[in-house]
Formats: C-alpha cells, structure tokens, sequence
C-alpha cells in the first residue's frame, strides 16, 4: 500500500506544469481545505477575551472560483468553524453543571475575490502562485452548551439565546503549488473579522471579534489547458 502512494505521488509531482506557461483565465476551481482556527481579538466579558475562553480547534472549508483573468478570480467560500471551551472556563463559568462541553459554532458563506501573482513572476518553469485574497460574507453562530446542541443564553439575558447571523470581512494570503495543470496543492492564512457585537441583546462587553484560520488543501480547475 506505502508503495502504491508513492507511485502516485511521484507520478503527480514529476508531471508538474509551469504555472509561468499556463493561462488559467475563463476555468473553474473547486478547493477544499482545513487547518486551525484561533481567536485573536475581542471580547468575551469585561473580564475575558474570548482568546481565554475558547482553545484553538480546526475547521474544515470550500471554495468555488471562476478565473475571471489569469490574475483574478471570483468566488464563493464557506467553512464552519468549531472552538469548545477551555475546561478551567467550563468550570468557573458552570460550576453546578458537570456534563456540559460548550463550545463557539461558526458557519460562513462569503463572496471573495484573489489576486493570483504568479503572472507576474516572468519564469516558463514557475510552478508557483502566490495570492491575496478579500472577502465579505455572513456568520451565522452561536455558543452551545453540548458542543452543537443546547444553546447558551446570552450574558445581558438569561431567557434569549447566545447566537446571531452577522456580517463579516475577511482577507489573507497564501502559494499556490501546482503539480499538474489541473490540480495544485496550497496553504493559506486569512483573518476573519464577524461583527458579532450587539449591546442590545449581548450587553455591553460582548464585542466584534477577529479570528485566525491557516491550513492548507488541494485546487482542481475544471476545463483547464495551456492556450
């Protein structure tokens, strides 16, 4: 079996294409990828970040793209984003409640547009293609008192529920690798700022807040071939 992957990874990596001598304009990419997700900025209460309430977990992701020009591209991408509590926060915030696993639930969908620099670096043999992304979309979320079920009540209101659908931005970067005309392997990073602020029904402390997802995953454009 180990042999028979190795096979088919050399075979991929030594049939590599020069993205250099490659237009990809009017294609079609499907991209799915994952990694980790981390809080990085906002409020949780007046004493917490919501970085000290949540740990770091993962969050799977796709993302359909039309080439517009071989340095633009259009798309749509959704993930889903997964943050249990840190246990000593279970305990000091639910002391009487044992059998609870809170955690943050974040879904998005999002219009985003890539610029692709890999035209512009002047090499036939460039199998490389850097790029910065720019997104705007919906967050839907909401905290849960067993991992997905049960909703937490919001902090200013014992009686509603701790979740929302917010609008967000979101931008990063990433290369572009790609072993065959049709397919690449990628890593990317990308901030995502949800404005989940609401004094109205989350008081006063609850704020916007900004996540960190980085990961990594495969592209395969349809209809793709050197012109």
């Amino acid at each position: 079996m180990k042999k028979v992957f190795l096979v088919l990874v050399l075979s991929i990596f030594t049939s590599s294409a020069a993205y250099g001598g490659m237009d990809l304009s009017k294609h079609i990419g499907f991209s799915l990828w994952g990694g980790g997700v981390t809080s990085v900025s906002g409020n949780y209460d007046a004493n917490h970040n919501l970085s000290d309430v949540v740990r770091m977990y993962g969050f799977p992701a796709a993302e359909l793209k039309y080439v517009i020009i071989d340095k633009v591209a259009l798309g749509v991408n959704g993930g889903y984003i997964y943050q249990p509590f840190k246990d000593e926060k279970t305990r000091e915030f639910y002391p009487e409640q044992k059998d609870i696993t809170p955690a943050l639930n974040v879904t998005f969908v999002s219009l985003i547009g890539t610029f692709n620099f890999g035209p512009l670096i002047k090499s036939e043999n460039n199998m490389f293609n850097p790029f910065a992304t720019l997104g705007v979309g919906m967050y839907s979320w909401y905290f849960a008192k067993n991992e997905r079920t049960d909703k937490l009540p919001a902090p200013a209101d014992s009686t509603q529920d701790f979740k929302a659908s917010s609008w967000g931005i979101n931008f990063g970067a990433g290369v572009e690798y790609f072993a065959t005309q049709k397919f690449s392997v990628f890593g990317r990073i990308n901030y995502h700022l949800v404005m989940m602020k609401d004094k109205e029904k989350f008081g006063e402390d609850f704020a916007n807040q900004g996540f960190l997802t980085f990961g990594a995953g495969v592209t395969l454009y349809l209809f793709t071939g050197s012109k």
